[in-house]
C-alpha cells in the first residue's frame, strides 16, 4: 500500500476507505489505541449484522476508515 500527500483540495466525497480487521474481542482496544494516536470517533455498527461489528474513525485529515471484527465461525452458526 502506498500513501502520497494530496496536492489539491480534499474531494467532497471519499472514493474509498480502509477496513482494518482485528481479532474478535480486540476491536475496542484497537479503537482506543487509534484514538490515542489522533483518530476521531465517528460511529459504531455493532448490532445490525451478525457476521461483523465495526467502528468508523477518521484520520487527522478527515479520511474515514473502519476497524472491524468478525466472530468465530461457531458464533456465526456456520
Amino acid at each position: 500500500m502506498f500513501f502520497q500527500p494530496r496536492t489539491g483540495p480534499r474531494p467532497e466525497h471519499q472514493a474509498f476507505h480502509l477496513d482494518l480487521t482485528v481479532p474478535w474481542g480486540s476491536r475496542q482496544t484497537e479503537v482506543d489505541r487509534l484514538l490515542g494516536l489522533g483518530a476521531t470517533y465517528r460511529w459504531d455498527v455493532l448490532d445490525e449484522f451478525p457476521h461483523v461489528q465495526w467502528t468508523t474513525l477518521a484520520d487527522l485529515e478527515g479520511n474515514l476508515f473502519c476497524v472491524a471484527e468478525h466472530p468465530p465461525a461457531a458464533q456465526q452458526g456456520v
